[in-house]
Protein backbone atom coordinates (compact mmCIF):
# COMPACT_ATOMS: atom_id res chain seq x y z
CA UNK A 1 0.00 0.00 0.00
CA UNK A 2 1.86 3.01 -1.24
CA UNK A 3 0.58 6.54 -0.88
CA UNK A 4 1.96 9.45 -2.83
CA UNK A 5 1.33 13.16 -3.09
CA UNK A 6 3.47 14.19 -0.14
CA UNK A 7 5.25 17.52 0.14
CA UNK A 8 8.52 18.07 -1.68
CA UNK A 9 11.81 19.46 -0.47
CA UNK A 10 14.43 20.74 -2.97
CA UNK A 11 12.78 18.84 -5.77
CA UNK A 12 12.69 15.45 -4.04
CA UNK A 13 9.53 13.49 -3.38
CA UNK A 14 9.15 12.71 0.29
CA UNK A 15 9.39 8.91 0.66
CA UNK A 16 6.00 7.25 0.61
CA UNK A 17 4.51 4.83 3.09
CA UNK A 18 6.22 1.48 3.20
CA UNK A 19 4.26 -1.46 1.90
CA UNK A 20 2.80 -3.57 4.66
CA UNK A 21 3.30 -7.20 3.69
CA UNK A 22 0.56 -9.70 4.17
CA UNK A 23 1.02 -12.48 6.68
CA UNK A 24 0.58 -15.34 4.30
CA UNK A 25 -0.19 -18.87 5.49
CA UNK A 26 1.34 -21.77 3.64
CA UNK A 27 0.61 -25.21 5.07
CA UNK A 28 3.79 -26.92 3.91
CA UNK A 29 3.02 -30.30 5.41
CA UNK A 30 0.83 -32.39 3.21
CA UNK A 31 -2.50 -33.41 4.67
CA UNK A 32 -2.96 -37.16 4.34
CA UNK A 33 -6.30 -38.48 3.19
CA UNK A 34 -7.97 -41.10 5.31
CA UNK A 35 -9.58 -43.78 3.19
CA UNK A 36 -13.30 -44.20 3.72
CA UNK A 37 -14.46 -47.79 3.62
CA UNK A 38 -16.99 -48.71 0.98
CA UNK A 39 -19.44 -50.19 3.42
CA UNK A 40 -22.66 -51.30 1.71
CA UNK A 41 -25.58 -49.06 2.56
CA UNK A 42 -28.50 -51.41 3.02
CA UNK A 43 -31.35 -48.91 3.34
CA UNK A 44 -34.94 -49.76 2.67
CA UNK A 45 -36.46 -47.49 0.07
CA UNK A 46 -39.60 -45.58 0.91
CA UNK A 47 -42.15 -44.43 -1.62
CA UNK A 48 -40.91 -41.36 -3.57
CA UNK A 49 -37.75 -41.11 -1.39
CA UNK A 50 -34.56 -41.94 -3.26
CA UNK A 51 -32.50 -43.44 -0.49
CA UNK A 52 -29.18 -45.20 -1.25
CA UNK A 53 -29.63 -48.85 -2.14
CA UNK A 54 -27.05 -51.56 -2.73
CA UNK A 55 -27.98 -53.95 -5.51
CA UNK A 56 -25.79 -56.63 -7.04
CA UNK A 57 -24.18 -54.29 -9.56
CA UNK A 58 -23.42 -51.67 -6.90
CA UNK A 59 -22.01 -54.29 -4.55
CA UNK A 60 -19.54 -55.46 -7.20
CA UNK A 61 -18.61 -51.85 -7.98
CA UNK A 62 -17.92 -51.16 -4.29
CA UNK A 63 -15.53 -54.12 -4.20
CA UNK A 64 -13.73 -52.87 -7.34
CA UNK A 65 -13.41 -49.36 -5.94
CA UNK A 66 -11.97 -50.67 -2.70
CA UNK A 67 -9.45 -52.69 -4.73
CA UNK A 68 -8.42 -49.56 -6.65
CA UNK A 69 -8.03 -47.64 -3.38
CA UNK A 70 -5.81 -50.40 -1.97
CA UNK A 71 -3.67 -50.38 -5.11
CA UNK A 72 -3.18 -46.61 -4.80
CA UNK A 73 -2.24 -47.02 -1.15
CA UNK A 74 0.43 -49.54 -2.24
CA UNK A 75 1.75 -47.04 -4.83
CA UNK A 76 0.53 -49.23 -7.69
CA UNK A 77 -0.89 -46.16 -9.40
CA UNK A 78 -1.09 -47.56 -12.96
CA UNK A 79 -2.99 -50.60 -11.77
CA UNK A 80 -5.21 -48.40 -9.62
CA UNK A 81 -6.16 -46.14 -12.52
CA UNK A 82 -6.90 -49.18 -14.66
CA UNK A 83 -9.17 -50.58 -11.98
CA UNK A 84 -11.00 -47.24 -11.63
CA UNK A 85 -11.52 -47.03 -15.41
CA UNK A 86 -12.82 -50.58 -15.57
CA UNK A 87 -15.16 -49.86 -12.65
CA UNK A 88 -16.60 -46.87 -14.54
CA UNK A 89 -18.12 -49.20 -17.12
CA UNK A 90 -20.02 -51.07 -14.41
CA UNK A 91 -20.97 -47.84 -12.64
CA UNK A 92 -22.65 -46.42 -15.73
CA UNK A 93 -24.50 -49.71 -16.27
CA UNK A 94 -25.71 -49.55 -12.66
CA UNK A 95 -26.89 -45.96 -13.13
CA UNK A 96 -28.69 -46.86 -16.36
CA UNK A 97 -30.37 -49.77 -14.60
CA UNK A 98 -31.41 -47.70 -11.54
CA UNK A 99 -31.11 -43.92 -12.32
CA UNK A 100 -32.85 -42.86 -9.10
CA UNK A 101 -30.38 -44.67 -6.84
CA UNK A 102 -27.91 -42.15 -5.31
CA UNK A 103 -25.42 -44.97 -4.65
CA UNK A 104 -24.55 -45.10 -8.33
CA UNK A 105 -23.62 -41.43 -8.38
CA UNK A 106 -21.64 -41.80 -5.15
CA UNK A 107 -19.62 -44.57 -6.82
CA UNK A 108 -19.23 -42.45 -9.95
CA UNK A 109 -17.81 -39.59 -7.87
CA UNK A 110 -15.40 -41.91 -6.05
CA UNK A 111 -14.09 -43.33 -9.34
CA UNK A 112 -13.65 -39.86 -10.82
CA UNK A 113 -11.72 -38.79 -7.72
CA UNK A 114 -9.49 -41.81 -8.07
CA UNK A 115 -8.68 -40.66 -11.61
CA UNK A 116 -7.99 -37.08 -10.46
CA UNK A 117 -11.08 -35.75 -12.28
CA UNK A 118 -12.23 -33.41 -9.51
CA UNK A 119 -14.95 -31.44 -11.28
CA UNK A 120 -16.52 -34.57 -12.74
CA UNK A 121 -16.48 -36.07 -9.23
CA UNK A 122 -18.14 -32.93 -7.84
CA UNK A 123 -20.91 -33.19 -10.44
CA UNK A 124 -21.51 -36.83 -9.56
CA UNK A 125 -21.69 -36.06 -5.84
CA UNK A 126 -24.05 -33.17 -6.59
CA UNK A 127 -26.40 -35.58 -8.34
CA UNK A 128 -26.27 -38.03 -5.43
CA UNK A 129 -27.11 -35.21 -3.00
CA UNK A 130 -30.00 -34.02 -5.20
CA UNK A 131 -31.51 -37.49 -5.05
CA UNK A 132 -30.81 -37.87 -1.34
CA UNK A 133 -29.83 -34.63 0.50
CA UNK A 134 -28.86 -36.33 3.79
CA UNK A 135 -26.16 -38.25 1.90
CA UNK A 136 -23.58 -35.51 2.59
CA UNK A 137 -23.70 -36.02 6.35
CA UNK A 138 -24.04 -39.79 6.54
CA UNK A 139 -21.15 -42.08 7.40
CA UNK A 140 -19.56 -43.22 4.17
CA UNK A 141 -21.58 -40.60 2.30
CA UNK A 142 -20.61 -37.86 -0.13
CA UNK A 143 -19.24 -35.48 2.52
CA UNK A 144 -16.45 -37.84 3.57
CA UNK A 145 -15.39 -38.44 -0.04
CA UNK A 146 -15.64 -34.74 -0.84
CA UNK A 147 -13.24 -34.01 2.00
CA UNK A 148 -10.79 -36.58 0.68
CA UNK A 149 -11.06 -34.87 -2.72
CA UNK A 150 -10.44 -31.55 -1.02
CA UNK A 151 -7.29 -32.95 0.56
CA UNK A 152 -5.96 -34.22 -2.76
CA UNK A 153 -6.66 -30.95 -4.58
CA UNK A 154 -5.27 -28.88 -1.72
CA UNK A 155 -2.02 -30.85 -1.75
CA UNK A 156 -1.80 -30.36 -5.52
CA UNK A 157 -2.06 -26.61 -4.89
CA UNK A 158 0.68 -26.68 -2.26
CA UNK A 159 2.96 -28.61 -4.62
CA UNK A 160 2.33 -25.99 -7.31
CA UNK A 161 3.18 -23.19 -4.86
CA UNK A 162 6.42 -24.89 -3.92
CA UNK A 163 7.43 -25.01 -7.59
CA UNK A 164 6.42 -21.38 -8.21
CA UNK A 165 3.46 -22.23 -10.45
CA UNK A 166 0.92 -19.74 -9.12
CA UNK A 167 -1.65 -20.31 -11.87
CA UNK A 168 -1.75 -24.03 -11.18
CA UNK A 169 -1.93 -23.36 -7.44
CA UNK A 170 -4.90 -21.05 -7.94
CA UNK A 171 -6.64 -23.69 -10.04
CA UNK A 172 -6.27 -26.43 -7.45
CA UNK A 173 -7.16 -24.30 -4.42
CA UNK A 174 -10.34 -23.22 -6.24
CA UNK A 175 -11.11 -26.86 -7.05
CA UNK A 176 -10.58 -27.81 -3.40
CA UNK A 177 -13.19 -25.26 -2.36
CA UNK A 178 -15.63 -26.58 -4.97
CA UNK A 179 -15.17 -30.12 -3.69
CA UNK A 180 -15.58 -29.24 0.00
CA UNK A 181 -16.16 -25.74 1.37
CA UNK A 182 -16.15 -26.61 5.05
CA UNK A 183 -12.47 -25.92 5.75
CA UNK A 184 -10.61 -22.59 5.48
CA UNK A 185 -7.08 -23.61 4.47
CA UNK A 186 -7.63 -23.59 0.70
CA UNK A 187 -9.39 -20.22 0.94
CA UNK A 188 -6.42 -18.81 2.87
CA UNK A 189 -3.86 -19.97 0.34
CA UNK A 190 -6.10 -18.92 -2.53
CA UNK A 191 -6.34 -15.42 -1.03
CA UNK A 192 -2.58 -15.17 -0.51
CA UNK A 193 -1.78 -16.37 -4.01
CA UNK A 194 -4.27 -13.98 -5.59
CA UNK A 195 -2.66 -11.10 -3.68
CA UNK A 196 0.84 -12.19 -4.74
CA UNK A 197 -0.30 -12.10 -8.36
CA UNK A 198 -1.93 -8.67 -8.03
CA UNK A 199 -5.57 -9.85 -8.11
CA UNK A 200 -6.68 -7.90 -5.07
CA UNK A 201 -10.46 -8.07 -5.47
CA UNK A 202 -10.28 -11.85 -5.89
CA UNK A 203 -7.97 -11.99 -2.87
CA UNK A 204 -10.46 -10.04 -0.77
CA UNK A 205 -13.26 -12.44 -1.74
CA UNK A 206 -11.12 -15.41 -0.75
CA UNK A 207 -10.20 -13.90 2.64
CA UNK A 208 -13.92 -13.32 3.22
CA UNK A 209 -14.57 -16.93 2.22
CA UNK A 210 -12.09 -18.18 4.81
CA UNK A 211 -13.68 -16.07 7.54
CA UNK A 212 -17.16 -17.25 6.57
CA UNK A 213 -16.08 -20.90 6.83
CA UNK A 214 -14.50 -20.37 10.23
CA UNK A 215 -17.62 -18.60 11.50
CA UNK A 216 -20.05 -21.14 10.04
CA UNK A 217 -21.66 -23.70 12.35
CA UNK A 218 -21.47 -26.10 9.38
CA UNK A 219 -17.68 -26.00 9.15
CA UNK A 220 -15.83 -29.26 9.73
CA UNK A 221 -12.77 -28.98 11.95
CA UNK A 222 -11.25 -32.36 12.73
CA UNK A 223 -11.28 -31.77 16.46
CA UNK A 224 -11.51 -29.06 19.10
CA UNK A 225 -7.83 -28.22 18.80
CA UNK A 226 -8.27 -27.61 15.07
CA UNK A 227 -11.33 -25.44 15.69
CA UNK A 228 -9.46 -23.30 18.21
CA UNK A 229 -6.57 -22.91 15.78
CA UNK A 230 -8.99 -21.68 13.12
CA UNK A 231 -10.61 -19.22 15.50
CA UNK A 232 -7.56 -17.96 17.36
CA UNK A 233 -4.95 -18.01 14.59
CA UNK A 234 -6.47 -18.16 11.13
CA UNK A 235 -9.40 -15.79 11.67
CA UNK A 236 -7.37 -12.83 13.05
CA UNK A 237 -4.79 -13.33 10.31
CA UNK A 238 -7.49 -13.43 7.63
CA UNK A 239 -9.09 -10.26 8.98
CA UNK A 240 -5.79 -8.38 8.95
CA UNK A 241 -4.94 -9.49 5.44
CA UNK A 242 -8.45 -8.68 4.22
CA UNK A 243 -8.13 -5.16 5.61
CA UNK A 244 -4.75 -4.65 3.96
CA UNK A 245 -5.97 -5.93 0.60
CA UNK A 246 -9.05 -3.70 0.77
CA UNK A 247 -6.92 -0.66 1.61
CA UNK A 248 -4.56 -1.41 -1.29
CA UNK A 249 -7.57 -1.65 -3.64
CA UNK A 250 -8.92 1.84 -2.86
CA UNK A 251 -11.57 0.33 -0.60
CA UNK A 252 -10.46 2.21 2.49
CA UNK A 253 -13.90 2.50 4.08
CA UNK A 254 -14.27 -1.28 4.08
CA UNK A 255 -10.75 -1.64 5.47
CA UNK A 256 -11.53 0.79 8.29
CA UNK A 257 -14.45 -1.36 9.43
CA UNK A 258 -12.25 -4.47 9.49
CA UNK A 259 -9.45 -2.76 11.42
CA UNK A 260 -11.93 -1.48 13.97
CA UNK A 261 -13.29 -5.01 14.41
CA UNK A 262 -9.76 -6.30 15.05
CA UNK A 263 -8.98 -3.53 17.53
CA UNK A 264 -12.24 -4.07 19.39
CA UNK A 265 -11.06 -7.58 20.29
CA UNK A 266 -7.34 -6.82 20.41
CA UNK A 267 -6.83 -3.14 21.40
CA UNK A 268 -3.04 -3.56 21.67
CA UNK A 269 -2.64 -4.76 18.07
CA UNK A 270 -0.03 -2.34 16.69
CA UNK A 271 -0.40 -3.54 13.11
CA UNK A 272 -4.15 -3.01 13.14
CA UNK A 273 -3.75 0.41 14.71
CA UNK A 274 -1.22 1.49 12.10
CA UNK A 275 -3.34 0.03 9.30
CA UNK A 276 -6.38 1.90 10.60
CA UNK A 277 -4.49 5.18 10.55
CA UNK A 278 -3.34 4.58 6.97
CA UNK A 279 -6.87 3.70 5.85
CA UNK A 280 -8.31 6.74 7.59
CA UNK A 281 -5.80 8.91 5.77
CA UNK A 282 -6.70 7.28 2.46
CA UNK A 283 -10.39 7.95 3.02
CA UNK A 284 -9.81 11.64 3.73
CA UNK A 285 -10.32 11.39 7.49
CA UNK A 286 -7.03 13.12 8.26
CA UNK A 287 -7.89 14.28 11.76
CA UNK A 288 -8.96 10.80 12.83
CA UNK A 289 -5.77 9.39 11.31
CA UNK A 290 -3.63 11.85 13.23
CA UNK A 291 -5.34 10.93 16.49
CA UNK A 292 -4.46 7.28 15.89
CA UNK A 293 -0.86 8.23 15.17
CA UNK A 294 -0.83 10.12 18.46
CA UNK A 295 -1.51 6.81 20.18
CA UNK A 296 1.34 5.22 18.27
CA UNK A 297 3.78 8.02 19.17
CA UNK A 298 2.83 7.76 22.83
CA UNK A 299 3.99 4.14 22.87
CA UNK A 300 7.62 3.09 23.14
CA UNK A 301 7.38 -0.44 21.78
CA UNK A 302 5.59 -0.11 18.44
CA UNK A 303 7.29 -1.61 15.36
CA UNK A 304 9.62 0.81 13.51
CA UNK A 305 7.39 0.72 10.42
CA UNK A 306 4.46 2.02 12.47
CA UNK A 307 6.54 4.99 13.60
CA UNK A 308 7.73 5.46 10.01
CA UNK A 309 4.19 5.60 8.63
CA UNK A 310 3.17 7.96 11.42
CA UNK A 311 6.09 10.23 10.55
CA UNK A 312 5.16 10.28 6.86
CA UNK A 313 1.57 11.23 7.63
CA UNK A 314 2.58 13.89 10.17
CA UNK A 315 5.12 15.30 7.71
CA UNK A 316 2.40 15.52 5.06
CA UNK A 317 0.24 17.39 7.57
CA UNK A 318 3.17 19.80 8.18
CA UNK A 319 3.29 18.72 11.82
CA UNK A 320 7.08 18.69 11.85
CA UNK A 321 7.54 18.50 15.62
CA UNK A 322 5.67 15.23 15.90
CA UNK A 323 7.09 13.94 12.60
CA UNK A 324 10.55 14.43 14.12
CA UNK A 325 9.57 12.36 17.14
CA UNK A 326 8.26 9.60 14.89
CA UNK A 327 11.40 9.38 12.75
CA UNK A 328 13.65 9.51 15.79
CA UNK A 329 11.74 6.53 17.20
CA UNK A 330 12.23 4.68 13.92
CA UNK A 331 15.98 5.15 14.14
CA UNK A 332 16.04 4.18 17.80
CA UNK A 333 14.57 0.82 16.77
CA UNK A 334 16.34 0.49 13.40
CA UNK A 335 19.50 2.64 13.32
CA UNK A 336 20.41 1.79 9.70
CA UNK A 337 17.02 2.61 8.22
CA UNK A 338 18.29 5.03 5.56
CA UNK A 339 14.83 6.18 4.46
CA UNK A 340 13.88 7.26 7.98
CA UNK A 341 17.24 9.01 8.35
CA UNK A 342 16.64 11.07 5.21
CA UNK A 343 13.09 11.83 6.33
CA UNK A 344 14.33 13.03 9.71
CA UNK A 345 16.92 15.25 8.03
CA UNK A 346 14.25 16.75 5.75
CA UNK A 347 11.95 17.34 8.72
CA UNK A 348 14.70 19.12 10.67
CA UNK A 349 15.60 21.20 7.60
CA UNK A 350 12.03 22.42 7.25
CA UNK A 351 11.99 23.17 10.98
CA UNK A 352 15.25 25.16 10.52
CA UNK A 353 16.83 23.00 13.22
CA UNK A 354 20.15 23.04 11.36
CA UNK A 355 22.44 22.18 14.25
CA UNK A 356 20.32 19.12 15.01
CA UNK A 357 20.21 18.21 11.34
CA UNK A 358 23.97 18.18 10.70
CA UNK A 359 24.87 14.81 12.31
CA UNK A 360 22.01 13.16 10.44
CA UNK A 361 22.94 14.47 6.99
CA UNK A 362 26.58 13.62 7.72
CA UNK A 363 25.58 10.01 8.46
CA UNK A 364 23.27 10.01 5.43
CA UNK A 365 26.20 10.93 3.18
CA UNK A 366 28.20 8.03 4.65
CA UNK A 367 25.40 5.61 3.80
CA UNK A 368 24.26 7.21 0.53
CA UNK A 369 27.25 9.11 -0.84
CA UNK A 370 25.81 9.89 -4.28
CA UNK A 371 22.64 11.57 -3.03
CA UNK A 372 22.26 15.15 -4.30
CA UNK A 373 19.56 15.94 -1.75
CA UNK A 374 21.80 14.90 1.14
CA UNK A 375 24.58 17.18 -0.17
CA UNK A 376 22.19 20.09 -0.60
CA UNK A 377 20.72 19.73 2.89
CA UNK A 378 24.14 19.34 4.50
CA UNK A 379 25.60 22.33 2.64
CA UNK A 380 22.71 24.54 3.69
CA UNK A 381 22.90 23.39 7.30
CA UNK A 382 26.67 24.07 7.39
CA UNK A 383 26.08 27.57 6.04
CA UNK A 384 23.26 28.31 8.49
CA UNK A 385 25.31 26.95 11.39
CA UNK A 386 28.27 29.29 10.79
CA UNK A 387 30.51 26.65 9.20
CA UNK A 388 30.76 28.33 5.81
CA UNK A 389 34.44 27.41 5.41
CA UNK A 390 33.37 23.79 4.82
CA UNK A 391 30.81 24.64 2.17
CA UNK A 392 33.08 25.27 -0.83
CA UNK A 393 34.86 21.92 -0.62
CA UNK A 394 31.61 20.00 -0.19
CA UNK A 395 29.95 21.91 -3.04
CA UNK A 396 32.86 21.08 -5.35
CA UNK A 397 32.62 17.41 -4.37
CA UNK A 398 28.91 17.37 -5.15
CA UNK A 399 29.45 18.95 -8.58
CA UNK A 400 32.12 16.38 -9.42
CA UNK A 401 29.85 13.39 -8.83
CA UNK A 402 29.91 11.34 -12.07
CA UNK A 403 26.36 10.13 -11.42
CA UNK A 404 23.72 10.39 -8.72
CA UNK A 405 21.64 7.79 -6.91
CA UNK A 406 18.10 8.94 -6.26
CA UNK A 407 14.57 7.92 -5.23
CA UNK A 408 15.80 5.16 -2.92
CA UNK A 409 13.10 3.28 -1.07
CA UNK A 410 13.19 0.21 1.14
CA UNK A 411 10.34 -2.29 0.94
CA UNK A 412 10.89 -4.59 3.92
CA UNK A 413 9.54 -8.12 4.27
CA UNK A 414 9.52 -10.54 7.16
CA UNK A 415 12.02 -12.68 5.22
CA UNK A 416 14.15 -10.06 3.48
CA UNK A 417 13.44 -6.91 1.56
CA UNK A 418 13.88 -4.91 -1.61
CA UNK A 419 15.47 -1.54 -2.40
CA UNK A 420 14.25 0.44 -5.40
CA UNK A 421 16.04 3.44 -6.88
CA UNK A 422 17.46 5.16 -9.94
CA UNK A 423 20.93 6.09 -11.17
CA UNK A 424 21.20 9.25 -13.29
CA UNK A 425 24.28 9.95 -15.42
CA UNK A 426 26.06 13.30 -14.92
CA UNK A 427 29.59 13.16 -16.33
CA UNK A 428 30.16 9.69 -17.79
CA UNK A 429 29.90 8.37 -21.33
CA UNK A 430 26.57 6.90 -22.33
CA UNK A 431 26.70 3.12 -21.92
CA UNK A 432 29.17 3.21 -19.04
CA UNK A 433 28.43 0.78 -16.22
CA UNK A 434 28.51 1.36 -12.46
CA UNK A 435 28.25 -1.25 -9.73
CA UNK A 436 26.73 -0.51 -6.33
CA UNK A 437 27.42 -2.87 -3.45
CA UNK A 438 24.40 -2.79 -1.13
CA UNK A 439 24.66 -3.88 2.49
CA UNK A 440 21.45 -4.90 4.28
CA UNK A 441 20.91 -4.68 8.05
CA UNK A 442 18.53 -6.02 10.69
CA UNK A 443 16.69 -3.86 13.20
CA UNK A 444 19.73 -3.79 15.50
CA UNK A 445 21.96 -2.47 12.73
CA UNK A 446 23.77 -5.79 12.18
CA UNK A 447 24.75 -6.58 8.61
CA UNK A 448 22.71 -9.45 7.18
CA UNK A 449 24.05 -9.76 3.65
CA UNK A 450 25.31 -7.81 0.64
CA UNK A 451 24.35 -7.66 -3.01
CA UNK A 452 26.05 -6.09 -6.03
CA UNK A 453 23.86 -4.22 -8.49
CA UNK A 454 25.23 -3.18 -11.89
CA UNK A 455 23.53 -0.36 -13.79
CA UNK A 456 24.29 0.66 -17.36
CA UNK A 457 24.05 4.43 -17.69
CA UNK A 458 22.09 6.29 -20.32
CA UNK A 459 22.71 9.76 -21.66
CA UNK A 460 23.46 12.65 -19.32
CA UNK A 461 20.54 13.38 -16.95
CA UNK A 462 18.73 10.20 -18.04
CA UNK A 463 17.74 7.98 -15.12
CA UNK A 464 17.99 4.18 -15.09
CA UNK A 465 15.87 2.22 -12.63
CA UNK A 466 17.27 -0.62 -10.54
CA UNK A 467 16.32 -2.84 -7.64
CA UNK A 468 18.16 -5.01 -5.15
CA UNK A 469 16.18 -7.88 -3.62
CA UNK A 470 17.44 -10.19 -0.87
CA UNK A 471 16.01 -13.13 1.05
CA UNK A 472 17.09 -13.39 4.68
CA UNK A 473 15.96 -15.20 7.80
CA UNK A 474 14.79 -11.92 9.35
CA UNK A 475 13.34 -8.75 7.89
CA UNK A 476 15.62 -6.12 6.37
CA UNK A 477 15.33 -2.89 8.35
CA UNK A 478 18.18 -0.85 6.88
CA UNK A 479 20.65 -0.55 4.05
CA UNK A 480 23.59 1.40 2.68
CA UNK A 481 25.77 1.15 -0.42
CA UNK A 482 29.21 1.86 -1.77
CA UNK A 483 30.42 2.19 -5.35
CA UNK A 484 32.86 -0.59 -6.33
CA UNK A 485 33.11 0.13 -10.06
Amino acid sequence: MLLDGFSKLTGQDFPVLQEIKLMWIYARLFILATAVAFAPLWVSAQEDVYEPRIESRNALVAIALQKAENQAADSAFDESRGTYRKALQDIYKAIDNDPKNPTGYLHLGVARLGLGEYLAADSAFDQAEVLYPPFFDEQGGTGAFRENGWIDAYNEGITALDTGDNDRALEYFAIANIMFDKRPEAFLNLAATYANTGKMDASADAWKGAIAVIDSPDSRPRDEETRLNWVNRYRPMALMNLAQVLASSDRAEEAIAIYREVLEKDPDNDRARSGLAIALGQSGQAEDALSVYDEILNSDDAPPLDYFNAGVTLYGAEDYDRARIAFEKVLAGAPMYRDALQNLAQTLALSEAYEDQLPHTEKLLEMDGYNYLAYQMHIRALSQSGRGEEVAALLAKMQELPFIVDNLQLQPRSDGGRVLGIVANKLLEEGASVTLKFSFYDSQGNELTTQDVSVQLGAVDVAQQFQATVDTEVGVMGYSYEVIN
